[in-house]
C-alpha cells in the first residue's frame, strides 16, 4: 500500500463508517473481481461498524462463482422493484463497486439516480458517470479489490481468511493470474500480504477447474467459428443462439473464450461476438500489445478498461486492453 492515502480515500472511509443499513451493488454479469468486491465491502462495512449489509444480485451469480458469495457469510438479495419500495428504502448507504457507468447495472439505474446522495462509488475503469457525490476510480488499480485492499489497510481493519479470500479471488481473476500489464509492485505486495491467509491451491480450483461439458462444446464451437485476417495478426470467433442450444451452454460460459487465440504467436487482436436472443451482438475484443480496443469498444456503448489494461469491465478476462461492447449487427 502506499504511504500517502489520498484525501478523498480517506473521505470515503469516514463515510462509511456512518454506514447501518448499506446495500452494495456491481455491475450486470459479475466476475470474481465484482463479486470479490462485494464480500470484501461486506466484511469492511460491518468492521466499521454496520448493522446490517447486503450484497445485491440483479440475477443469481455465475455457477462458478457462487462459492464466493456461498461460502462468505454475507447476505445476498436480489433485485426487484419490490425491494426499492421496502428494503431499499431503508438503505442509509449504497456502495457501487468495480463500476461507475450507469450502463453496466441497467435495472437499477432509475433507483441509483433517486438515491444518489447516499452513493459512495469505487472502481478502477476509464469509463464513469458522476453517479454519487464520493466516487473514488483509481486507474492504475490492476482489480478493484486492490483498492479495497488499500481501504482496509488505511482504515486499521483486521484483514482475516474470511476477507482474504474473496480479496484474492479478484485479484488473480483481474490480473490473469499475474500476467497482465496492470500488474503492479502493489499488486504484488497485496498478494504477499494476502497469501498467508489463502490457499491459493484451493482457489484456483474454484475459479479455474470447475467447467462442465457444455462449456467445452462451445470452446470447439467459438474455435470452429474461427476467421483469420491481417496476416495471421486478427482473430475473429462467432456465436449465434443455435450453438447454445445445441451444447446447453449458458451466456455466462463465453468468458476466457476470447482469450484462446491470444496464445498464437502471430495474434494481436481477437474479437468474440456473440449474438443474443433478441438480436443484439455482444463483442469482446483483446489485445497483446499496442492495439487499444477500448477505444474501438466506446464506439459501441462499452469501453471502460482500467489504465495499462488488465479486465476491462468484468465481463469476461482479457488480454492488455479487453472490453466488451453492445451494439446491433456486429461493430468489430
Amino acid at each position: 500500500m502506499s504511504e500517502s492515502i489520498p484525501p478523498t480515500l480517506l473521505s470515503i472511509i469516514e463515510r462509511l463508517k456512518l454506514a447501518k443499513r448499506a446495500a452494495i451493488f456491481t455491475h450486470q454479469r459479475p466476475d470474481p473481481d465484482a463479486l470479490g468486491s462485494q464480500v470484501a465491502m461486506a466484511h469492511i462495512l460491518k468492521q466499521l461498524g454496520a448493522k446490517d449489509v447486503r450484497a445485491m444480485q440483479f440475477a443469481p451469480p455465475p455457477k462458478q462463482y457462487e462459492f464466493l458469495l456461498k461460502s462468505s457469510g454475507v447476505t445476498s438479495d436480489e433485485w426487484s422493484s419490490e425491494w426499492a419500495g421496502s428494503e431499499g428504502g431503508l438503505i442509509d448507504t449504497i456502495v457501487v463497486v468495480d463500476t461507475c457507468t450507469y450502463s453496466q447495472m441497467e435495472p437499477v439505474t432509475t433507483f441509483l439516480k433517486a438515491e444518489r446522495h447516499k452513493i459512495v462509488a469505487i472502481d478502477h475503469h476509464q469509463s464513469r458517470d458522476e453517479i454519487g457525490p464520493l466516487l473514488y476510480s483509481d486507474t492504475k488499480a490492476a482489480a478493484c479489490v486492490e483498492i479495497l485492499w488499500e481501504i482496509a489497510k488505511a482504515a486499521g481493519l483486521k484483514i482475516d481468511e474470511a476477507m482474504a479470500f474473496p480479496l484474492m479471488a479478484g485479484l488473480v481473476s483481474d490480473t490473469g493470474w499475474f500476467r497482465f500489464d496492470s500488474v503492479t509492485a502493489r499488486t504484488h505486495a497485496m498478494a504477499a500480504d494476502l497469501t498467508p491467509l489463502v490457499n491459493n491451491a484451493l482457489l484456483y480450483e474454484k475459479l479455474m477447474q470447475t467447467e462442465t461439458k457444455p462449456k467445452l462444446g462451445l470452446m470447439q464451437r467459438a474455435l470452429a467459428s474461427m476467421q483469420w485476417s491481417a496476416g495471421d495478426r486478427f482473430a475473429c470467433m462467432s456465436l449465434t443462439p443455435h450453438d447454445f442450444s445445441e451444447t446447453g451452454a449458458t451466456q455466462s460460459q463465453t468468458e476466457y473464450l476470447v482469450d484462446m487465440p491470444l496464445t498464437i504467436q502471430t495474434v494481436e487482436v481477437v474479437a468474440l461476438l456473440t449474438e443474443m436472443a433478441d438480436g443484439r451482438v455482444r463483442g469482446s475484443l483483446r489485445s497483446k500489445r499496442d492495439v487499444d480496443v477500448n477505444a474501438i469498444c466506446r464506439q459501441f456503448g462499452g469501453g471502460g478498461a482500467c489504465e495499462g489494461g488488465g479486465v476491462a469491465d468484468g465481463w469476461a478476462s482479457g488480454g492488455s486492453a479487453g472490453e466488451d461492447y453492445g451494439g446491433s449487427g456486429g461493430g468489430d
